[in-house]
């Protein structure tokens, strides 16, 4: 599967819905998106814990209320007239066309959970759809716990240097179904995540001989800034 990370962010700003529409029309498989929690409990999505980097001014994500929020805009270099705002995630699901896949990236806490889950069972979205990620070790043991029908994958970035083993063992105690990793070069990790009985994943491929290799190890996803090039040399 070919995942847009943060929908198509070198033409529209990130985690927009104009990216993700565009993320769409590529024929991506899936869309990857980053979602806070809001001091009213609403779910945003969004990168950071502040909107300084995407906005035009900075608020905390989890000190202000979705009004707060909707009344900034997103930085744009294109169309000023488009006037985008922070999406909620309601409005991304929204998004999503049928048998398509969604992978959100718990930015916070194992407090959204319990919003998150509510939302997702009110959505039209089938669980299939739906692939919970993160770094949390404490989100993706909650989400497993409270409703298991939902895929959840741990991240891991190489940078930090764990040992294999150990992470793949965390993995298997939280109950997580993958990992999720920017390995690019080991196939022991890639072979060892397998042979635990856990999916194999990877994050942020924008190479695409580096896309075709570790599917040939067995990713099973690519999450990539430039879907549009990792799709036409797989098919081509």
């Amino acid at each position: 599967m070919i995942i847009a990370h943060r929908g198509v962010s070198f033409t529209f700003p990130e985690n927009s819905l104009p990216a993700f529409e565009a993320s769409w029309q590529l024929g991506v498989d899936g869309i990857e998106g980053d979602f806070h929690l809001t001091k009213d409990g609403e779910i945003v999505c969004i990168h950071d814990e502040d909107t300084e980097r995407v906005c035009k001014t900075k608020a905390i994500i989890r000190h202000s209320t979705l009004k707060d929020l909707k009344a900034l805009e997103l930085s744009y270099k294109g169309d000023s007239n488009l006037n985008l705002k922070i999406p909620t995630m309601s409005e991304v699901l929204e998004t999503v066309p049928k048998g398509q896949k969604i992978f959100i990236e718990i930015k916070c806490g194992p407090e959204i959970i319990s919003p998150l889950l509510s939302q997702l069972s009110k959505s039209k979205m089938n669980a299939d759809q739906i692939v919970i990620i993160s770094f949390n070790s404490e989100v993706i043991k909650t989400v497993k716990d409270l409703n298991p029908v939902y895929k959840a994958f741990f991240l891991y970035s190489c940078e930090d240097g764990r040992d294999f083993d150990e992470l793949i063992d965390e993995a298997l105690e939280i109950n997580a179904n993958g990992i999720s990793t920017n390995n690019e070069s080991s196939k022991l990790f890639v072979d060892k995540v397998i042979d635990a009985g856990l999916e194999y994943h990877s994050w942020t491929i924008d190479d695409a001989d580096v896309a075709l290799r570790l599917i040939e190890w067995g990713s099973i996803s690519i999450t990539t800034n430039d879907p549009e090039s990792i799709m036409r040399r797989i098919q081509g």
